[in-house]
Formats: C-alpha cells, structure tokens, sequence
C-alpha cells in the first residue's frame, strides 16, 4: 500500500496552479497546451505517455445578451450554452412565459409553443428535450448565484446517424438567479417581451486524450488494469473542475510509479477533452475504439472530478454496490469520514457501463449543501476556492483506493452486495408491477446472491497464485454479464441518453404499468417492451450464476 505521508502539498499545489493558467475548452489551442503539459509530467514519472487525437463534436458558447422590451426596457447579463441553437448574427424578439420547471405539462399550461419560456434551474439536458418537445422558441433559465456553463445535448457522446435528431432545437440561455426572480415577477404581472442574441460555435474538430500506462511488476500480474480517469477540459480557468482533479491524478500517478513492482494489475491514466463541451465526446469514443480491450483486460474505472475546495467536508460519490465498501473503506482512512455511497449515474465520463466495467469515485467532497461550490462552471472557479490541506486529504482517497486495486490478491470487488442489492430492487419492482411477473429473475437473483456469498468464503484468504487468477477473472466476467443488463437500456454497443436513468431500467416501465388499465393499448404496448426486458435480465444473471458456479468448481 502506498504511504500516504507521500502525498505532497507542493507537488498537488504546483500541478494545479500549472494546469488552472490555461483556459482549457474542447479543441483550443490551451487544451492542447495543457495537454503537452501532462503528458511530459506522465513521462517524467516512468509512463508509457501518447496524446491521442480524435474527432469530436464539440459546441462552445460564446457571446449573448438579453433584453426585456416590455413592460420596461432591461438589459439583464446572460449566458448561452453548448449545443443551443444560435441567433445567427441577427436579434430574436419573442413573448416570455413563465413555465415553472419545464415539463410538458408546465409548458402546454403556459402556453409556451412559439414563445420563449422562462423555466426553474440550471440547463440541462433534460430542459433542452422538453423545451424542443414542447415547440418552443427557446427558454430562459434561473441559474445559481451566478449563470452556470452547461452541455445541454441529450446525446452521449459524439451524435451518430442514428441519434442526431436528438441534438436540442432551441435557443438556451441562463441568468442569474436575482435577475430569474425578477423576471419571474414580471411575467407574474402581465406581458413580457424579450430580444436576445447567442452565438453558439458547433461542429466537429480534433481534440486531445491523453494516456499515461505503467505495467504492473507482480509475479501474479495477469495483464489486467485499472482505468483512472478524469476530464482535462473545462469552463474558464477550472481550478476546481477540474484541475484540481487533474492534479490528484498527477500525484497519485507519482507516488505509485516506484510500487509498479507490487502491482498485480497496470495503471492506466486518461485524461478527456469533450467533457464540457462534447457531452463526454472523449470517454465515449475512447470506450468505442477501444471496446474489445476494455471488456478483456479493465477490471475498474475510477473517475475524478472536482477535488480540494473550500469547506468541501460532506462526503458523497459515484459507486456501485460492488465498489461501494471499497469507497467507503478508503474515505473513512484517508477523512476520519463517512462516504455516501450512491448509485452511479449519468454524469462523469461513465462511458464504460456497457463494456460491463464496475465504476468508482468522481467528486468526493462536497459543500454542505450538497454542491460543488457556487463558483462552480463560472468564471470564478479559480485558485482561491481551492484548499491546498482539503487537496492533500482527498489525494490520498484516490491513492487508497487504486493502491487496492492495483495490489489485492483478490481485486477488492464485493458481488455479493451486488447481488443482494439486484434481489432487492427486482423484489421492489415487483411490489410496483404486481400482476406482471418477476420470478424467473427474482429467482436467478436469489440463486446468485447465494453463489457469491459461497465466492466470498471461497476467496478468504487466497494470497494469489491460480486461485487468484480464477477468482479475478470470474469477478470481471459477473461485471460484463450484469452491469450492461442492469445499468443501461440499449446494452454493450451503445451509449445510452445523457439524461437520468434508473437502475434495471429495461425494467423501469412496471411502476408505470401499474397505473394503466390492464387492458388497454398502453398497457398491452408497455408489456411487450417488458417481457424482453425481463428476459434480458434473466439470462445476464443466470450467465453471472455459470460463471460463479465455474469459478468454485476450480477451486475445489
């Protein structure tokens, strides 16, 4: 296990003052910079270091303005946001609704079609959808204390053929959250008229990754790694996100470089463009290219973002339940904290569900109000909202964990939890689905809980060799069966929406069917998508369960 006392404030400090001098869009000319930078540090550490160069569609925001014209002539300061629609040079003048949080519903109540529409919170994807959906000319979002940057295209990663037609069709502005009130108050009283302007700069160019590998030393090694990733594209300066990050990735990469010869599995550091203004073009293409590798050989990824801020003491991630304790361990050693474990989701470059990779970590350390900072995608997201000791503490989380990863005999990988946790949710859904029938999936779920935990008494205390190897290899083949039936809608190929997805969500429709008449054409439509959802389920586990019982057959 690497010393912790390694971690260096000077080293941390100097990596993220270097990497925060260069505003680092998708595609610029300081991305490309920044990258030369980290890969002639990844070099100088002893990684086998490459910037890889590839197309990405990436949109960036530039200029914008907005006016209220009636009921009293206002300029407010205003963003626009990757993937909207531009103005096109010219001034737009349309009537403003208020359309509360913009759903459908919302939307056709305000009459909104043809109009611009004045909506609650930051954009998102999810705003662009249904503003596009909606008919509407475009929509006006109440941001934070200050206007928050965002990628608004549901798509993940690059749009294909198949997927373009997704991209929004709506002109996307942001204000900040004082100026939102007060036009919310306006729209209250009567008319308002707006004219807005916003240049959006959209289309393909080539963009960096950068990769830094060190193989692992181990007699053991099985040619094996692990993924560590984070995103060295950002908004303005990015001190936090994600130099920071950037940062920690730096120094972790340092401290294990001379342990390469305890590592049972290799190291593989990458760092994305696209991330803020491709809508994870990098991790997904990465992922695409590099499909076949990544299901054989990566038995984790852990991601990072967001590292060291001011007051950052609440403590929550991306997880599964496989990789949940594993978090919480290394939290609770490195902080003298307890780790909220949550479920992944759809947000920090997890482009590697459906190659069935367990996922790991991201931001860690929050404000307490749960966010990343009031400064966070805006131009005040500098050096000063860092906390070099809070840096120095959330380092040595990542250098615990990957240390784990890269050393355990038995990669520290807990599918019993896994397993139990599947149960419980398909035992959940079931509550929701009543008459539709679970049971050859509920079944195998039980059967698989049981398996693991015989697994899990089988691999105390294997210390390597052949029943390592066995039991490793099993474990990566659990993730491929379970992960991309269990986390993603469209399976291994593809990537789905940028937008919230439930777990089991080829199964997500039963709470919905409940509600329906039972034999009306909704209900008959939704069932036919949940029968093949259930037998995709069911076999993923029932192929989970081969590998297990295999697995303990070898061991005797």
């Amino acid at each position: 296990m690497a010393p912790l006392d390694a971690v260096s404030q000077d080293h941390l400090t100097e990596f993220n003052r270097t990497i925060a001098k260069w505003t680092r869009l998708s595609g610029s000319r300081d991305e490309r910079e920044a990258a030369a930078y980290v890969e002639d540090r990844l070099r100088s550490f002893g990684y086998a270091a490459q910037t890889i160069v590839h197309d990405a569609y990436i949109s960036l925001p530039r200029a914008a303005s907005l006016r209220v014209t009636k009921p009293e002539p206002r300029d407010l300061p205003c963003i626009t946001h990757s993937m909207g629609i531009p103005t096109a040079g010219r001034a737009v003048s349309a009537e403003l609704v208020y359309a509360g949080k913009g759903t459908p519903e919302e939307y056709a109540k305000a009459g909104a079609a043809g109009k611009m529409a004045l909506v609650e919170g930051r954009a998102t994807p999810a705003h662009a959808v249904n503003a596009t959906r909606a008919g509407v000319l475009g929509i006006i979002c109440i941001s934070g204390r200050h206007a928050h940057e965002m990628c608004c295209s549901p798509i993940w990663g690059n749009p294909a053929e198949s997927t373009k037609d997704a991209l929004p069709r709506v002109h996307l502005l942001s204000v900040h959250k004082a100026d939102g009130e007060a036009l919310r108050a306006l729209c209250a009283r009567g008319r308002v008229d707006v004219q807005f302007t916003a240049e959006v700069e959209t289309g393909w160019t080539k963009t960096p990754i950068v990769t830094g590998d060190l193989a692992a030393g181990h007699p053991d090694a099985d040619g094996t790694f692990v993924l560590f990733s984070g995103h060295l594209d950002g908004w303005y300066l990015g001190a936090m996100d994600n130099g920071s990050a950037n940062a920690a990735m730096l120094e972790v990469a340092r401290i294990l470089a001379p342990r390469r010869d305890s590592f049972r599995r290799g190291l593989r550091l990458a760092f994305w463009s696209g991330h803020s203004h491709g809508r994870y073009s990098s991790s997904a293409w990465y992922a695409d290219a590099n499909w076949s590798e990544l299901a054989e050989r990566c038995v984790c990824h852990v991601n990072v973002d967001s590292l060291g801020a001011i007051d950052a003491d609440a403590f929550a991630t991306n997880s599964m339940p496989e990789t949940a304790p594993l978090g919480v361990w290394a939290v609770k050693e490195a902080a003298g904290a307890a780790l909220d474990a949550k479920r992944v989701g759809r947000n920090s470059d997890q482009s590697f569900l459906g190659a069935g990779i367990p996922s790991l970590l991201g931001s860690v350390s929050h404000q307490a109000d749960g966010s990343l900072g009031w400064w966070w995608h805006t131009p005040h997201d500098t050096l000063d909202k860092i906390d070099p000791a809070r840096l120095v503490r959330d380092t040595k989380i990542f250098v615990l964990a990957i240390s784990r990863l890269l050393e355990d005999p038995v990669v520290p990988l807990d599918y019993g939890a896994a397993a139990g946790d599947l149960k419980r949710s398909l035992d959940e859904l079931q509550t929701a689905g009543r008459d539709f029938d679970l049971g050859p999936a509920r079944s195998a779920a039980g059967r698989l809980d049981e398996l693991c935990a015989r697994l899990a008494r089988a691999s105390a205390g294997v210390t390597g060799g052949a029943p390592a190897r066995h039991i490793n290899a099993c474990l990566r083949r659990v993730g491929r069966a379970l992960i991309p039936a269990t986390y993603t809608s469209t399976g291994p190929y593809a990537h789905d929406p940028a937008l919230e997805t439930p777990f089991l969500p080829r199964l997500a429709a039963l709470r919905r069917l409940a509600a329906l008449p039972a034999d009306g054409d909704e209900a008959k439509f939704l069932r036919v998508d949940l029968v093949r959802g259930r037998n995709a389920v069911t076999a993923a586990i029932e192929e989970a369960c081969r590998h297990v019982e295999a697995c303990l057959e070898r061991l005797g």
